[in-house]
């Protein structure tokens, strides 16, 4: 009962971050200006966008493990290239934040759903 309680906290956990920077790209304009000075195209936070909300869903369907650690893949190297281009940028701490809460989401919910298998 623990390990799926702490899979499905983590997992909510990422995905509502997944969600929340989608919305973000899409509606916010502080984050377009991030994207601009990151130096990406207008066009890459929408599609951006779109891949965060199909891996949020992915992760929180019942679809076959292969689908999912697709959707864990995907995830952790949109996490990791938020991180890389936060460096880049020289971006204030706080900007880490969200970035690092889902990186640690991701490898608790990823580690808990093969424990839960």
């Amino acid at each position: 009962m623990t390990n799926k309680l702490i899979y499905w906290s983590s997992t909510g956990i990422i995905s509502a971050i997944s969600f929340y920077g989608a919305w973000g790209l899409f509606a916010s304009p502080d984050f377009a200006s991030t994207l601009t000075a990151m130096g990406y195209p207008h066009y890459f936070g929408i599609m951006l966008a779109f891949f965060k909300i199909a891996g949020g869903i992915v992760l929180l369907s019942p679809l076959p493990v292969n689908i999912k650690e697709w959707a864990y893949a995907g995830t952790g190297i949109n996490v990791t290239a938020a991180i890389i281009s936060f460096i880049v940028i020289q971006a204030s701490f706080g900007s880490f934040i969200a970035p690092g809460v889902a990186a640690a989401a991701l490898v608790i919910s990823y580690i808990y759903y093969h424990k839960k298998q």
